[in-house]
This record gives structure tokens, sequence and C-alpha cells, in this order.
């Protein structure tokens, strides 16, 4: 029977003991850190005796990841992809050792209804202030956060945003027709079945128009993800800013089409203009 780790999240930014306390309690057999990345702010001292410790606990160093943890989204894009990469673990999030903007993106990523994670706040005991010391001194106690479920996008509406930004550049911008050919071209779940022979040279039918619609674009009209503008017979589609923002906390869900479209950007021939940050990066590369 395979064994079920547990497994917590924790953003590193001004605190020791709200991080290293519910660790200490809890003995997980791993961790994350998420710890600000910039610069210009100082790193406090104090941050290599919370990974010291953390080691000590666990039995292994902690994973880190560097990121922005003034950047909501970047916050909730980590933690959705590191729990996806535990489905069937117990993952916990602490949402209070961050800055506050942490606090919500982890929050949301807690809320999200494909994410199996558990948020928890730690109350301190006392607060101190200053860099050379954290926000808050001493830990009193650990509690799960309650929360609500959150719609958020399927894999192949990530993928939808991912084709229409990929095609939205200084020539053209993109059009339903684009969207269908290139959900052909990667096997997205919406076009299972209406796809005969070569699925690179695919020419839509009236049908295609209808099941993108109900599957994919009015939903991501109506979350305001997307904009259709319609000229003359064409729609033509665009992101908003937070469709733009949600493709960057869920690229993982479509990272195959997400990473294709990268690389299809060198290509000349394929006019794709395509880049996304990965909140995760580092630990890819170590995974």
């Amino acid at each position: 029977m395979k064994r079920h780790l547990r497994v917590h999240i924790v953003p590193l930014w001004r605190e020791h003991d709200r991080i290293v306390g519910p660790i200490e309690d809890d003995r997980p057999d791993k961790v994350y850190l998420l710890e600000h990345e910039d610069p210009a702010v100082e790193r406090p001292t104090y941050h290599e005796a919370v990974v010291d410790r953390i080691a000590d606990v666990v039995g292994s160093p902690p994973d880190v990841e560097y990121l922005d943890l003034f950047d909501m989204y970047e916050v909730m894009g980590a933690i959705t992809t590191i729990a996806d990469w535990h489905p069937d673990d117990f993952v916990r999030v602490n949402v209070t050792a961050g800055t506050k903007r942490a606090a919500v993106g982890a929050t949301m990523a807690c809320m999200d209804e494909h994410t199996d994670a558990e948020p928890y706040v730690v109350d301190p005991e006392v607060r101190p202030h200053g860099l050379d010391a954290p926000v808050t001194e001493g830990f009193a106690q650990a509690s799960l956060l309650t929360t609500y479920q959150i719609d958020s996008p399927s894999p192949d509406q990530v993928a939808a945003l991912a084709i229409i930004e990929a095609h939205d550049t200084d020539a053209k911008h993109a059009k339903k027709k684009t969207l269908i050919t290139e959900a052909a071209r990667y096997g997205l779940d919406f076009m299972r079945g209406r796809v005969d022979g070569d699925a690179e040279d695919y020419d839509p039918v009236t049908g295609d128009y209808n099941v993108l619609d109900n599957r994919v674009t009015a939903t991501l009209e109506h979350q305001g993800y997307v904009t259709v503008t319609r000229r003359g017979t064409r729609r033509y589609l665009e992101l908003t800013e937070e469709g733009r923002q949600t493709l960057r906390a869920f690229r993982h869900r479509a990272e195959s089409v997400v990473s294709d479209l990268e690389a299809r950007t060198d290509d000349p021939s394929e006019n794709v203009d395509f880049a996304l940050d990965n909140p995760v990066d580092a630990l890819v590369e170590h995974r």
C-alpha cells in the first residue's frame, strides 16, 4: 500500500517561530519554502536558521522556490502546482508566514476546487519589530482555516487561454477558428472524436464552434478572462488582464501546450509569440 505523505507549503518572509512551530508539531515528510526574491530587499539572517531547523525536523532540507511574495497570482500558481504534484498526499499551507498578498494568494489556492490542500493560520505569542528579528515571536497554536470552494479553469480552458495569448501578435489576433485548429492539434478534450485524419490540417465545421462556445469560450468570457470582438462574420479573442494572471496561476494544468507554444515561438514560420513565467521553475528543474 502506498504511504501518504504529509506535505507543508510555507512562504518565508519575516517569520521564524510561526514557520518552525507548526512543522515541529506536525512533523511532515516534506516541506516546500516559498522565499521572496528581490535583489533590492535584504534577506534576513535568520532565514538560514529556519532552513536548518526544518532540515533537522524533517530529516532533509526543504525544497526552496524563489518568487515574488508580493504577487498573489505567482504565489497561487506555485501552491496549486506543488499541490498537484501530491494528489495522494496530505498537503497543508501556512497562510500567515508570508506577506499579506501572499496570504491572499495562498488562501485562494486552497479554495480552488481542483486543489486538494488545507490552509492553516498560526497565532504568535508576541510581536516584536525590526528586520534583524522576525515580526512575531513564539508559537501559540496552528489552526485549520475554514474555506469555501471557488471555480477555476479546466485544463482545456487553461490551454485555450495560452493559445489565445500566443496568437495575439502584432500581425494578427486569435480567431475562434484558430482556437479550434490548435485544439485539434493538441488533442484537447472538447475536440476528442471530432477530428478525422491529420489534426495538423484540420478544417473546422459548424458543430465545432458550438462545442467550443459551450465547453470553453462562453465560460472564459463569463468569468472575465477573455473578450470576444465581432468583426463581420469573424470573432476575435483577446485575454483580459485577469485572464493573463489566471493563465500564470494555472499553467501547470496545460503544461504540455504551454511548453510547445513557447518552443514554436522560435520558429518564424509559426507566427506564434508566447512566453510565460513559471512560478516553480527552479523546483521543476530538480524534480
